[in-house]
């Protein structure tokens, strides 16, 4: 026993259990020699701890703590958790068997519940919406975010803290954790009543989510790229002149000129020749301005020049010609954000957007590779980098976060990030899902991942609305109706998103571009965007909530309604605080794509001995000198940077082999788009062997760069495959011309077909189904009407229309007709759900600044009582500089029945009493 716990020695191994919070129990087992190294990020000093009693008799050595027991079998040596009544939550088992093909440095099984769900781990390109029977890759790519914290709806979470790459498996009642690297087994048990309470313990252990500026909650424009300080600025005057909502606008990068000057702090004169009057203008207009910045520079830049006399670049080449930076390394943050700080927040900007910092060197299209190219670094500060592979975000954010409120205490940090890990809620950090491609599979996945990342336990997500890279299946852009229509879909997603922001590339973003007033797409969108600025004080509630009781604003359906089964069967559902349902319209009602293919999810791609598919890359067009290997679940080639570096500049091959899992029975068309030679054997058949036309370098070789699919041969070949069985493939491309790379592979399944048919045409609006569920009755948020729950409806779904419910109870705040965050209506209406009782608290700062962490901030509770139908105006707790001493709240009745006469009250801060 030591004070903060118990070590147990055992076949020259150390476990050291502790309990250091209410709730959470933290393990870590390792040789005896590395215990001192094995703390992690979260570890606690014995003095911080509560106290906790030790308990033994002849089978089990027990710490008892508060809200949680753990018990450690000593015939075995494994730990079992128990909550405070002493009811089994998880518990160590024997060690899981080895996932065939994956070498595994350390591996810990453990026992589970027979029927409660699995959720979080992060969020993924092919999510999957619940983790029972699922294996998964941990590991970061450009659409891949790691946060290895998973939540389970039978009362606990799971933290695997390692930090290096793992598989994690689920086999009924079993789920088991293999890591790629190191010596050390490190994780968190959580314990709660609910996923509240999970996550909740989870922000205790790994820090409290920091409140946003309330701008942040706004409107973001951004896109692939304003190329000039007038263009950024001219987008912000048009916003207003039209009076149209906005609160942010983005610069993304480029800005800095060349790429031997890639991200130096430093702006070209000739296209932003005064960034400093440029942020000006556009706080003149009320609005703020976030700018891009990664962790690699160019050779040309100051900070290159001073990272590298320090020593504090890795070896790796970046595909811009520059050198990353090891964030692990403390001196190195301090002189990252010292650059940051002279060149970039000292111009007013208002949040720093951190890309490609997984980290990114040549390709980050899926993870396997982007593993491969970090590792190759070989160490970093913290340690080889493979036992340190999921943490380089967190470094860098840390050290941003921590600049930011020691330098400039007058503005909350924003931190953009690609990439995630536990604990990064605590420095401002929003994950984005990186460089998607626009499709309606994607966005059914992004609503998927969102709800998995919250449930994670890091509250700000949000992604490219209208997809990063449109032009692959969208080749024409805004004039093709099918990607419009695509757009508003989610555009409407967004608008629930906790961070609302519009990005990509190959087609403008601004509201205007879609059409003008009165043209469908353009009110669809308007209309849109003005809901989310009605609900900005439910939505900032919800975010105060997030930061200061350990709340999460977007919720899916499992932490609201665990018991009933029916709701876990609506993925493209979701809730936005505990009060309003969000059905995504994620199929087509009125275009249909002319390409419907979509990506193989990565579960599909498995290989034939191993996790993922083997691909091997060769020097020659005729597979002369194989280069190099690796592992890979993605198919697709899509620009330079995904062929080993040697291979620029020369012909070369590739040959993908593996096995292709079926997911459905039927009807399927495999379509495979590519420059060279191309064949594909599968199930031992050749069924693709051609060539496209003479390749040169026209376009289609780079994410940002991709235009459309100009000289790419195409193949179509329907076929019909069976679920659960596996078909082994060959894949080979050659191609003679050097540095022209281009294959994709893609699939269109049964009911992938049938989702991208849009209803027939008929003289009434097409509906989507809502599942509404049980317990309660439901309110359309848009007309009132009152349904009960526990049943499925079809709800109308014209282009504008997005379906919103609130339940009963639920009282809604709401800011109808303001345009910017910083808009304070001398009027905020409440909207009274009748059918149970509901309470909501109101919640007001300064908006920016931290003096909220410091007490100032105001909060009104409202409570409904329903059998007396009676809403009282709780007194206000709390204030902060300039606070509006009076508000005026116009409050209406919903109750499904006829129109109630709205009550306006006059709230001075003293309890008031509303009486139907």
């Amino acid at each position: 026993r030591h004070a903060a716990g118990v070590r147990l020695y055992r076949d020259g191994e150390v476990t050291d259990l502790r309990l250091p919070l209410a709730g959470v129990a933290s393990v870590v087992r390792c040789p005896a020699d590395r215990l001192a190294a094995g703390g992690g990020f979260f570890a606690r000093p014995a003095g911080a701890m509560p106290p906790f009693r030790l308990e033994e008799d002849a089978r089990a050595l027990r710490l008892v703590g508060q809200d949680i027991v753990a018990e450690v079998d000593k015939a075995t040596g494994r730990i079992r958790f128990l909550d405070g009544a002493g009811t089994p939550r998880i518990a160590e088992s024997a060690e899981p068997a080895p996932i065939p093909g994956v070498a595994a440095s350390r591996r810990q099984g453990f026992a589970i519940g027979a029927t409660e769900r699995l959720h979080g781990l992060g969020q993924f390109r092919a999510p999957v919406a619940e983790y029972r029977g699922e294996d998964v890759f941990l590991a970061h790519a450009n659409s891949d975010a790691v946060n290895p914290f998973l939540a389970s709806t039978g009362g606990w979470g799971l933290l695997w803290d390692t930090g290096t790459a793992a598989f994690f498996r689920s086999r009924g009642e079993a789920i088991g954790y293999h890591s790629v690297a190191g010596d050390l087994v490190r994780y968190h048990v959580c314990l709660g009543a609910d996923m509240d309470a999970v996550i909740g313990r989870y922000r205790a252990l790994t820090g409290p989510a920091r409140l946003l500026p309330r701008w942040a909650y706004g409107y973001w424009q951004s896109k692939e790229r304003y190329g000039t300080q007038a263009e950024l600025t001219g987008v912000v005057d048009e916003y207003r002149r039209r009076g149209l909502p906005l609160d942010a606008v983005v610069l993304d990068w480029h800005y800095w000129g060349e790429n031997d000057r890639f991200s130096g702090m430093t702006f070209d004169a000739a296209t932003f020749p005064d960034p400093g009057a440029m942020v000006d203008h556009v706080h003149a207009r009320d609005a703020h301005v976030v700018i891009s910045i990664w962790p690699a520079f160019g050779p040309a830049t100051a900070i290159y020049r001073d990272m590298a006399a320090a020593g504090f670049l890795f070896p790796g080449r970046h595909w811009s010609g520059g050198r990353v930076f090891d964030a692990s390394a403390p001196p190195a943050r301090d002189l990252y954000w010292r650059n940051v700080k002279r060149g970039i927040v000292d111009h007013g900007f208002d949040g720093l957007w951190t890309d490609g910092n997984e980290p990114e060197f040549q390709s980050t299209g899926e993870r396997y590779g982007t593993a491969a190219s970090f590792i190759a670094n070989g160490r970093s500060a913290a340690g080889p980098i493979d036992e340190n592979l999921l943490t380089y975000s967190w470094y860098q954010a840390k050290g941003l976060s921590e600049g930011l409120a020691r330098d400039v205490p007058a503005k909350r940090p924003v931190v953009l990030s690609r990439s995630a890990y536990a604990g990064q809620q605590a420095f401002g950090a929003i994950t984005w899902s990186g460089d998607i491609f626009a499709s309606w599979g994607t966005l059914s996945a992004q609503v998927v991942a969102a709800q998995n990342f919250a449930m994670a336990g890091i509250p700000w997500w949000t992604c490219d609305i209208g997809g990063f890279l449109v032009n692959h299946r969208y080749p024409l852009g805004l004039a093709d109706p099918a990607y419009t229509e695509l757009y508003v879909r989610w555009f409407q997603f967004g608008a629930f998103l906790p961070v609302f922001r519009a990005h990509g590339t190959h087609v403008p973003r601004e509201l205007w571009r879609f059409g003008e007033p009165g043209t469908p797409v353009h009110d669809a969108l308007e209309q849109a965007l003005r809901l989310r600025y009605a609900l900005l004080p439910y939505h900032y509630a919800l975010a105060a909530e997030a930061a200061l009781d350990g709340g999460t604003p977007l919720r899916g359906l499992a932490m609201d309604f665990p018991g009933d089964a029916a709701a876990q069967r609506h993925p493209a559902q979701f809730m936005v605080g505990r009060d309003l349902l969000v059905r995504v319209v994620d199929r087509p009602l009125e275009h249909a794509p002319a390409d419907i293919q979509e990506f193989l999810p990565s579960r599909a791609v498995q290989g034939t001995d191993a996790p993922a598919a083997e691909v091997a890359y060769y020097e020659g067009a005729g597979f002369d000198r194989r280069v190099s290997s690796r592992r890979t679940d993605e198919l697709k080639m899509s620009w330079s940077g995904d062929l080993p570096g040697e291979l620029a500049g020369k012909p070369y091959s590739i040959r993908w082999t593996g096995r292709l899992r079926a997911e459905e029975t039927g009807a399927h068309t495999l379509v495979v788009q590519g420059k060279g030679a191309v064949r594909l054997v599968l199930d031992g058949r050749t069924i693709i062997d051609g060539a496209s036309g003479a390749a040169v370098n026209d376009g289609a070789n780079g994410g940002v760069s991709f235009k459309a699919h100009d000289g790419d041969a195409r193949w179509d070949v329907p076929l019909t495959l069976e679920a659960g069985r596996f078909y082994p493939f060959r894949l080979e491309q050659r191609q003679p011309t050097p540095d022209v790379v281009s294959l994709w592979f893609e699939w269109i399944t049964p009911s992938g077909r049938a989702r991208m048919t849009p209803p027939a045409a008929a003289a009434v609006a097409p509906t989507v189904e809502v599942y509404l569920p049980a317990g309660q009755d439901w309110y359309d948020l848009a007309s009132g009407r009152r349904y009960p729950g526990g049943r499925t409806i079809d709800v109308p779904a014209p282009l504008a229309r997005v379906p919103v419910f609130a339940r009963a109870g639920a009282i809604i705040p709401m800011t109808p007709g303001i345009d910017r965050s910083s808009a304070r209506p001398d009027t905020v209406e409440l909207h009274v759900h009748a059918g149970r009782d509901g309470r909501f608290t109101l919640y007001e700062d300064a908006g920016d600044g931290d003096g909220y962490r410091h007490g100032q901030c105001a909060r009104i509770p409202l409570r409904w009582d329903d059998a007396a139908r009676r809403l009282t105006i709780g007194a206000r707790v709390g204030s902060y500089p300039d606070m509006r001493p009076v508000t005026r709240f116009a409050v209406r009745l919903v109750d499904g029945g006829e129109a109630h006469a709205v009550r306006t009250v006059r709230f001075d801060g003293a309890e008031q009493r509303l009486d139907w």
